[in-house]
């Protein structure tokens, strides 16, 4: 295991652990699920960092990952925990908890993967300036990119016959997101880049009052 791995799993561990204490300790159902999808994005971080690497190592897949086989692997590791909403049992009806779930599953994992970057980049104070804007833009992405499948599953989960279907499509417009994100933000365009996460984020905002007033969710 390599010292970068080492670390990304240090600070796994370290972010985990007192939050899974706390969670237990979290009496209310809703806010308890909100803090256990955090820590499953924070694993999720190291979990998508082993899968790239081992894709990258494969030849001529080196200059694909970050282009277009990360995004996939990233949105799926920090996806799949929201298709637990589509338990019946657990979830008879699917409520604005799913976003909330979902967008802290893609904070976590933008802790993680900062983390990671700041690690294989620390040099000297221009490093923290460039940590604060990563934060600011990343983890609003990565967040609104998952939040995104929530979204679209509480939009539809009246029809839970054509749901699975959906839902492949909602990850498909997620991948896209993240992906064009990291194609923009080495260009000129870099500044429309850090917007579509803010856009998106505004848009949950006012989506999810709406369906508040509306009476649309518990």
């Amino acid at each position: 295991m390599d010292s970068t791995t080492v670390q990304l799993f240090g600070g796994c561990i370290a972010a985990i652990v007192p939050l899974l204490f706390i969670s237990v300790m979290i009496k209310d159902r809703n806010s308890r699920r909100i803090v256990l999808y955090f820590c499953w994005g924070v694993f999720a971080g190291v979990l998508s960092y082993i899968i790239n690497n081992s894709l990258a190592a494969a030849p001529g897949y080196a200059e694909r990952v970050t282009t277009s086989i990360a995004p996939v692997v990233e949105e799926v590791c920090k996806g799949l925990p929201v298709l637990l909403f589509l338990w019946k049992k657990r979830h008879p009806r699917i409520t604005e908890q799913i976003v909330y779930c979902a967008m802290a599953g893609g904070v976590g994992f933008s802790i993680e993967e900062s983390i990671y970057y700041f690690y294989t980049s620390m040099e000297n104070m221009n490093d923290m300036i460039l940590l604060v804007i990563r934060t600011l833009t990343t983890t609003l992405m990565h967040g609104m990119s998952t939040a995104v499948i929530g979204v679209g599953m509480l939009i539809l989960h009246k029809q839970r016959n054509i749901l699975m279907p959906v839902i492949f499509s909602l990850f498909a417009l997620s991948v896209s997101i993240h992906s064009l994100f990291n194609l923009l933000l080495p260009t000129k365009l870099a500044v429309v880049a850090m917007l579509i996460p803010l856009l998106l984020y505004f848009f949950g905002l006012y989506f999810l009052k709406n369906m508040t007033e509306e009476g649309g969710t518990e």
